[in-house]
């Protein structure tokens, strides 16, 4: 070929060999990665990503315990077997597994659940932090990760700093503590706490009621959020304001419980009777509260307490309704 013109292509077939390799190696790259990224996400794939709950979590702290309660507020449920509750505390960290810590328990309505379950609205997780060496006053910071582990997300992170602070006069089921309803013998519901917050401002609760049957409300008062130290109370009056339209509630009953069973403190077959308002509107006409300081007597009794309103139906009637407007206690020391 010595002595031949070549044509232009020709002249640089060399070059033009390098730029059709390293396209095809592009090529290659850009479909393993594909390739790759398809059987990663897809759903045999060997990763899938976990999906992480939407909740809404309250927590509360007993310094005078170091038991922690963090209570399902919202949302989604969660599996216990999933949940991971980390503590940084005086310098101190805890880890605690849910589902298979000893120093864990799971309460619905107040009494432990099994921990094979659901994390659900209203359920309650209670710590005693104690068992891990983590203990705090009420003047320590205290980090709180709530982890779904899982998808090794941090659902909630809370820094809890509980100082001593002064009782209000009335203190009622907000924002510590829970209202639940079982209205004619049915399953029950959480009730919004803010129900039961105030007198006469026509935000009630709703309590049906059916004949023969027995209907309640359970107030929890959350007293061991509040920092309190061990000197007993001296004085601890109960206050609820009920109403109804009619004669379709019988046998009313207004019980405490403070940790031993339920107790009778007014109502149908005691010398103390409860008042009943017809109407909304009579609800800021003074009511007298019922003096339980007897049945309460020490702190931890106080911390326990709950206070249950209760009446038979005596409606032919269906959907007669009961309202609570207003349940508290007076706490003094």
């Amino acid at each position: 070929m010595e002595g031949k013109k070549y044509g232009a292509l020709g002249q640089n077939c060399q070059a033009v060999s390098e730029i059709i390799g390293q396209v095809l190696m592009i090529g290659l790259v850009v479909l393993s990665f594909s390739v790759i990224a398809l059987t990663v996400f897809s759903d045999e794939g060997a990763v899938k990503p976990q999906h992480t709950p939407y909740t809404d979590l309250r927590e509360n702290i007993d310094t005078l315990n170091n038991t922690v309660q963090i209570v399902h507020s919202g949302g989604e449920n969660i599996d216990l077997k999933e949940i991971k509750v980390v503590f940084n505390a005086n310098g101190s960290q805890a880890e605690f597994n849910v589902s298979s810590d000893p120093c864990v328990t799971v309460l619905r309505q107040g009494n432990p659940v099994s921990k094979d379950g659901l994390f659900m609205l209203g359920d309650c997780i209670k710590i005693n932090t104690t068992g891990k060496g983590v203990t705090f006053t009420s003047s320590d910071s205290v980090d709180i990760f709530f982890i779904h582990t899982p998808s090794r997300k941090v659902i909630q992170r809370s820094v809890i700093q509980r100082a001593p602070v002064e009782l209000p006069e009335w203190i009622t089921p907000y924002p510590y503590g829970s209202v639940y309803d079982v209205s004619g013998g049915g399953i029950g519901e959480w009730e919004p706490t803010e129900l039961v917050g105030w007198t006469n401002d026509g935000v009630l609760t709703e309590c049906s009621m059916v004949k023969d049957k027995t209907s309640n409300e359970t107030f929890d008062f959350g007293m061991g959020s509040y920092g309190m130290n061990n000197t007993n109370p001296t004085k601890i009056l109960l206050k609820i304001v009920y109403i109804t339209h009619d004669d379709s509630q019988k046998n009313m009953k207004l019980e405490i419980d403070v940790g031993s069973g339920w107790v009778q403190v007014a109502g149908y077959g005691t010398p103390i009777p409860l008042k009943m308002y017809k109407d909304v509107s009579d609800c800021n006409q003074d009511f007298a509260p019922v003096n339980i300081t007897d049945k309460v007597v020490t702190v931890e009794r106080l911390r326990n307490l709950k206070v249950r309103f209760s009446a038979d139906g005596n409606a032919n009637s269906a959907n007669k309704i009961a309202w609570v407007d207003f349940v508290g206690i007076h706490v003094e020391f």
